[in-house]
C-alpha cells in the first residue's frame, strides 16, 4: 500500500467514526477511488456500496470483491431497523415521525437548520442502519455512491441525507461513511465532515495530469502539500508516491545478466522498454539515446539519476564497460563504490577537471574534447571489460567544461565511439534541438506538478515510481497514464 492510502486507513481507523467526501470533475475516478479505497480498508473493515448504477456486475471486472459488499448484488440479510438494539436512530426517528404524522411542507426546518423536502420512505436507508447494526463493533464503513443520486430519487436535501447518517451512524454509532459528489463542491455538506479530496484532471504541455488534493482530514497530519499524482489504468486508481533516492550504504547483490542479443544494447532496465514501440529496451549497437530534461528541477534531476545509475549497474554487473562523463558522475561515483564489488568497478570510469590519480578517472585538460578523450585512453581504462560500452555525457557538465561550442567535437567523438557501444547524451532544452536529429530514441523528463512524467514522442505518457529490487538497488517503474 502506498503512502496516500496509507493515510486514508488511518484515518478511518481512528477511535471514533469518520466521514469522507470524495468530489471532481466527471470523469475524474471518483466511484474508481472509492472502490480503490473499499479494497484496502476491507482487509479489516466490513464495507456496504450502495451506488447509483442499474447494476453493479460491470465492476465486478476490476474489483472482484464488489459482490461481498454492494446493496444491489447482495440479497438482504438483516431484520427491519425497528429491531435495532446498538445503533442510534435518533435523527432517522425524526425523519419517520414527520412523515407518519403527514406533517411534512414543501419546504421545513431539520436539526442544524437544514432544509428537506421528504416525500416517501427510503429502503436503502433501512439496510445501511443494518449493517451498521450487525457490524456495530467492526468500525463499519458505508460508501454512498452517490449522495446527490439517492437525494433526486427520493426527493430529498442531499445535505440533509448526510446530516442524518453523520449524527447517527458516524458521530453516534462509530460508523465510517465515505460520499461521493457528482458536484465539484457542496460547502454546507462539506463543512459538517471529517474529511474532503478533490479529484480533477487537466491537460498541462500536453500531457493528462491527475491530481488528487487533501482538503482537510481531522486527526491527521498530511504534511505542507497533500496533492498526489493518480492513474485509471486498467481500470483501477493507482496513486504515485513521491520519488525518493535512498541507496544502499553497503555492498549489494548485482543483478543477474540474461545473454543479451546480438548487437543489441540493453538500456538497463526493462521498464524503459515501455517507451519503445517494440516494447523491448535493447537498442541498436551504435545508437545515440537522448535523455532529454524537459524541465529543470530537483525531481527531473533525480529522475534522471535514476536511471542513468541503473544503467551504469546494470552494464558493469555484465562486465561490460560504463563511461560516465556527466554532472552527476561524482554523486554516482561514490554509490557504486558503496555499494559495488571491487571486481565490478573496473569497468566504470568517469572524468574530472582534476590532476588527482584515480583508476576511475580520466583526467581532462579542460581544452578540447577529442584531446581528453583520445580512443587509446579510453580503450586503456576499459581493458578489461568486454563490448558493447555505454558512453554517457550531459550537456551541461560538457558547455561548463569546454564552452558553449563544443557540439562538433562531441560529434566527433560520437563516430568514434558508436562503433563499440551506445551513447546517451543527458541534454537541456537549449542543446536538445541541436542534437535531437541524431539520436535513435529520446527519453523526455518533464515535471508536472511534482510528478515526473516520461515519453519518448508517443501519445503514451508514464510516471516515473522509485521502487526497491531483490538487491536492494533503488531502481524505478514506469506506469501509464489514462
Amino acid at each position: 500500500m502506498n503512502e496516500a492510502f496509507d493515510i486514508f486507513k488511518t484515518f478511518f481507523n481512528q477511535k471514533y467514526g469518520k466521514s469522507l467526501v470524495v468530489k471532481g470533475n466527471p470523469g475524474s475516478g471518483k466511484t474508481t477511488f472509492s472502490l480503490e479505497l473499499a479494497s484496502k480498508l476491507l482487509e479489516t473493515q466490513p464495507i456496504h456500496y450502495l451506488s447509483s448504477r442499474f447494476t453493479d456486475e460491470p465492476l465486478k471486472e476490476n474489483f472482484d470483491f464488489i459482490d461481498k459488499i454492494s446493496y444491489r448484488m447482495k440479497q438482504r440479510e438483516s431484520e427491519s431497523k425497528k429491531n435495532l438494539k446498538y445503533v442510534s436512530t435518533d435523527s432517522l426517528k425524526k425523519l419517520e415521525g414527520i412523515i407518519e404524522q403527514n406533517n411534512m411542507k414543501n419546504e421545513g426546518e431539520f436539526s442544524g437548520g437544514l432544509v428537506f423536502d421528504i416525500t416517501e420512505v427510503i429502503p436503502e436507508i433501512d439496510e445501511i442502519y443494518n449493517f451498521v447494526e450487525k457490524n456495530i463493533d467492526k468500525s463499519p464503513v458505508i460508501i454512498l455512491d452517490s449522495i446527490e443520486a439517492l437525494a433526486e430519487k427520493y426527493h430529498i436535501d442531499s445535505t440533509l441525507i448526510f446530516s442524518v447518517f453523520q449524527n447517527d451512524l458516524v458521530e453516534k454509532s462509530g460508523a465510517c461513511l465515505v460520499v461521493v459528489l457528482e458536484s465539484t463542491e457542496n460547502e454546507r455538506l462539506e463543512y459538517y465532515s471529517d474529511g474532503v479530496i478533490s479529484l480533477n484532471s487537466k491537460i498541462v504541455q500536453n500531457y493528462l495530469v491527475r491530481k488528487l488534493r487533501i482538503e482537510k482530514l481531522r486527526g491527521i497530519s498530511i504534511g505542507s502539500l497533500p496533492v498526489y499524482s493518480y492513474t485509471l489504468l486498467n481500470g483501477r486508481f493507482t496513486i504515485f508516491d513521491s520519488l525518493y533516492l535512498d541507496y544502499p550504504r553497503k555492498r549489494i547483490g548485482m543483478p543477474v545478466i540474461n545473454e543479451q542479443v546480438q548487437n543489441m544494447v540493453p538500456l538497463g532496465n526493462s521498464e524503459i522498454g515501455k517507451l519503445l514501440p517494440h516494447g523491448d529496451a535493447n537498442v541498436d549497437l551504435g545508437s545515440i539515446v537522448l535523455f532529454h530534461r524537459n524541465t529543470i528541477s530537483d525531481r527531473t534531476e533525480m529522475a534522471v539519476g535514476l536511471v542513468k545509475n541503473t544503467l551504469i549497474r546494470t552494464t558493469i554487473a555484465d562486465g561490460r564497460g560504463a563511461m560516465d562523463v556527466s554532472s552527476s558522475s561524482y554523486d554516482t561515483l561514490k554509490i557504486m563504490m558503496s555499494t559495488t564489488n571491487p571486481d565490478y568497478l573496473t569497468h566504470y570510469i568517469t572524468a574530472e577537471k582534476t590532476k588527482r590519480t584515480s583508476q576511475f578517472i580520466i583526467n581532462l585538460e579542460g581544452k578540447s574534447l577529442l584531446q581528453d578523450f583520445p580512443m587509446e585512453v579510453i580503450e586503456f581504462f576499459m581493458a578489461s571489460s568486454k563490448r558493447p560500452n555505454v558512453y554517457i555525457f550531459s550537456t551541461d557538465f560538457l558547455s561548463f567544461t569546454y564552452g558553449e561550442n563544443f557540439i562538433g567535437e562531441l560529434l566527433s567523438l560520437i563516430n568514434e565511439l558508436r562503433v563499440t557501444g551506445i551513447i546517451v547524451i543527458i541534454v537541456d532544452d537549449n542543446y536538445y534541438r541541436k542534437l535531437s536529429h541524431y539520436s535513435f530514441l529520446t527519453v523526455h523528463f518533464i515535471d508536472v506538478e511534482g510528478c515526473i512524467y516520461l515519453n519518448a514522442g508517443s501519445d503514451d505518457q508514464f510516471a516515473i515510481e522509485t521502487i526497491t529490487d531483490e538487491n536492494e538497488w533503488v531502481n524505478y517503474t514506469l506506469t501509464k497514464i489514462v
